[in-house]
């Protein structure tokens, strides 16, 4: 009998461990609109114990009139298996692989009050539709939902 209260909260455990393991992620996102570019998006960086666990870019660009419109997306996380992250001057640099290993991708985030994504060294073919590109960097605010965008020249 005491066997079957035992087994009675296993499943209450499990429920409470993963809540636990839930409650140490953050994640600070932002939206962008750049109105004279024709772009929009938003980013997320997702971190789990203080530390940077993913990164998330989706931008989208418009397309000619009554055509559709072009994205890009990175979506990396340390559990992805294609991609290696390590620190560098207090910063988070994730190398990516997946889609040219002679000429991997780099992305660089800094965590401080506000969290900044320098994705210069990303390549947007690949990874964007004819006519779009990745932002250069990408800052979310402490406060506040806007992103601050730079995007490459014209």
């Amino acid at each position: 009998m005491t066997h079957l209260k035992y087994l009675a909260l296993l499943p209450m455990a499990i429920v409470l461990s993963h809540a636990a393991s839930a409650a140490d992620q953050t994640v600070r996102r932002c939206e962008f609109e750049v109105k004279a570019r024709c772009a929009s998006g938003e980013a997320r960086v997702t971190m789990t114990d203080k530390a940077v666990s993913r990164v998330e870019v989706d931008v989208i660009w418009c397309g000619l009139p009554g055509k559709p419109s072009y994205t890009c997306s990175v979506d990396v996380s340390r559990d992805d298996g294609e991609s290696q992250w390590s620190g560098a001057d207090g910063a988070t640099v994730v190398t990516d692989t997946s889609l040219n290993p002679s000429e991997p991708d780099r992305i660089k985030v800094t965590i401080g009050r506000n969290v900044s994504i320098d994705l210069k060294e990303v390549q947007s073919a690949g990874r964007c539709g004819a006519g779009a590109e990745l932002p250069q960097a990408i800052v979310i605010p402490a406060n506040g939902k806007i992103c601050r965008v730079w995007l490459g020249k014209l």
